[in-house]
């Protein structure tokens, strides 16, 4: 496999430098050289790869999903979904109970693909089997290392299978993460499923057991019943329960962050923690959305919905803030926050500096109409629509290129991968 290469040939941006015909060198792993392609082409000598014409941008983040829903397709839920409670108890907590280990490995192999698929090279995954617990993450951190993507992993935290469960949770994030300390490829969070599952004693249990180094990733404030089970507990809102047990700092993952009270806002806009909007997701369980202005700023996670950033950001744009902010107003999101968000479990990776490691997506879409910095994002909205990628490379290495995996057998994992989501789909209803 290549180790050092040119890619260029094409519009090339990641949130601070634009070529209209830009070209990086990679170089073991790292981008030794950035700029316009003949410059590059001639101060270098390298194997040159032709993007003809596409966009070049750093490798997508997808900072909230769950790799356990990729075998879900087509399941229908045991129960009524007219509220939040239900579409969790009657669909999705039916879904982690009936999961194993072999079905947990092959829906992460599934996941992962689909987002390598979409030029996303850095994953941040919530992960729940609440009756294979001991060793679910080192699973997935077998798919993630077959695929050649980074990925952030987490086993949420809750009650719902009763309160002495929650040990065994808090035990499976502390394991992983002391394990993965020095990974460049993965690393761990304490999981936490939301205020809605956990009470005042697993909280704090979570709060002395957690090394102070290592951030939360929960979902906050996602239904009413959320900010209204911390209201019942003497709580201002979500965001302050959280806080109170001393789990919300700057490197926190609060995911959702619609319903919230006054002083839930102030803590955000104090705090700074990672706000990961999910709009597809919340448009698909009724929830209602996040107000942008509420917080400083915020990355976008799929929530298990798709693998697509660009059809998420499109949605984010369309959903909630067409009336209200310009499009540009997005870069940050995209490019900005999310490359401080990933530097932090990655170091070096974001963007397409020299230096940085070569994380790159080259999507599928050739613009016809006039590109620069300025409309980059109109391109991506209302141009690519979707992250479709030509290539995805991760830590220098071309892990996926025009429609072929270089590292994993797509048709072989799919084909087992049916077989176990069948044996998955007949255990759910059984």
């Amino acid at each position: 496999m290549k180790r050092r290469f040119i890619l260029g040939g094409g519009p090339l941006y990641d949130g601070r430098t634009f070529y209209a015909n830009g070209a990086v060198l990679v170089d073991d792993g790292a981008i030794a050289a950035v700029g316009s392609s003949c410059p590059i082409r001639a101060h270098h000598k390298a194997s040159f790869i032709d993007v003809k014409g596409r966009l070049i941008l750093p490798g997508l983040l997808d900072a909230h999903t769950h790799l356990y829903s990729a075998l879900a397709p087509g399941l229908r839920p045991v129960g009524p979904t007219s509220t939040f409670p239900e579409i969790l108890e009657n669909l999705w907590w039916q879904l982690d109970a009936a999961h194993d280990e072999e079905s947990i490995y092959y829906s992460a192999l599934v996941g992962i693909m689909d987002h390598l698929r979409s030029g996303v090279t850095t994953i941040f995954d919530h992960h729940a089997s609440m009756d294979c617990v001991c060793g679910s993450l080192e699973l997935i951190a077998k798919a993630v290392g077959e695929t050649g993507i980074r990925a952030s992993l987490c086993f949420e935290a809750s009650e719902r299978t009763g309160r002495r469960a929650v040990a065994d949770h808090i035990e499976e994030n502390i394991e992983f993460y002391e394990a993965h300390r020095e990974d460049p490829f993965v690393d761990g969070a304490m999981g936490l499923h939301a205020n809605l599952t956990l009470g005042d004693e697993s909280l704090s249990e979570i709060s002395a057991s957690r090394p102070k180094d290592m951030p939360i990733h929960v979902h906050v404030g996602e239904a009413p019943e959320d900010l209204a089970r911390c209201a019942r507990e003497g709580f201002a809102g979500p965001v302050d329960r959280l806080n109170e047990h001393g789990l919300v700092d700057e490197h926190a993952l609060l995911v959702h962050a619609i319903h919230l009270s006054g002083r839930d806002v102030a803590l955000l806009r104090e705090i700074d923690p990672v706000i990961v909007l999910a709009p597809q997701s919340n448009a698909n369980n009724g929830v209602g959305h996040a107000d942008p202005a509420s917080v400083r700023g915020f990355v976008l996670g799929t929530d298990g919905v798709s693998a697509d950033m660009v059809e998420t950001l499109r949605s984010q744009y369309l959903l909630h803030q067409s009336l209200h902010a310009p499009l540009d107003g997005l870069a940050d999101t995209l490019f900005g926050r999310a490359a401080k968000v990933r530097s932090y479990h990655f170091p070096q990776t974001g963007d397409l500096a020299v230096g940085s490691r070569a994380d790159i997506a080259v999507l599928d879409y050739v613009p016809v109409t006039p590109l620069d910095d300025r409309s980059l994002l109109g391109h991506l909205v209302f141009g690519a629509r979707r992250a479709v990628a030509w290539m995805t490379v991760v830590d220098g290495r071309v892990v996926y290129e025009n429609g072929s995996f270089t590292l994993v057998d797509e048709e072989r994992i799919r084909s087992h991968a049916k077989r176990v989501a069948s044996r998955l789909h007949a255990r759910f209803y059984g």
